[in-house]
């Protein structure tokens, strides 16, 4: 008697991916917003944050990929170093604690999710600048509400269309 061989997948090829996808969402940020200002309002970590966070639902994984994805991010942006790591952990783990109080895969919620974890990422990482010291605030807290509120619109307008997209490829492939 034979067996047919299934191809299998190890735990190490999933995690060599998705961590090849998460160095290159923070290297395309980097590149993306030093040639082109309008990239600075988006942030692809938090979107790619959020999604796989509501995807996965594990506040664990939620915490892992938020905070390499901010350290990452601070690495390369020349923010406080911790910044963007401890406000992503934070809004990782509260996304993964919504997977189980609503309906993520609703559009509304996701609009709702992006725009309020948007809004939130950029008051931790102001105050978290501002405990170091003004200078490290970047262009200063006076022009930092319309800052998040610009950002909170690219990125939810940014997320849906990935969602969207991200949704239409794993259905069409199950």
């Amino acid at each position: 008697m034979q067996y047919a061989m299934t191809p299998r997948i190890s735990t190490l090829a999933i995690v060599g991916k998705f961590a090849i996808a998460l160095i290159a969402v923070v290297i395309m940020q980097g590149i993306l917003s030093f040639k082109f200002r309008v990239f600075g309002y988006f942030d692809l970590p938090l979107i790619f944050s959020v999604y796989y966070v509501f995807t996965l639902g594990n506040p664990i994984a939620s915490i892992l990929i938020g905070s390499s994805l901010g350290l990452m991010q601070d690495s390369l942006s020349g923010a406080v170093l911790g910044a963007n790591g401890l406000s992503k952990t934070l809004i990782g783990f509260c996304a993964a604690s919504a997977v189980h109080k609503f309906a993520v895969d609703q559009p509304i919620t996701r609009i709702f999710a992006l725009f309020l974890f948007s809004i939130g990422d950029g008051i931790l990482v102001t105050i978290l600048g501002l405990m170091v010291g003004p200078a490290a605030a970047g262009a200063g807290f006076g022009t930092a509400p319309s800052r998040w509120l610009i950002s909170a619109a690219f990125n939810t307008l940014l997320g849906l269309v990935l969602f969207g997209y991200r949704d239409r490829v794993t259905d069409a492939t199950t």
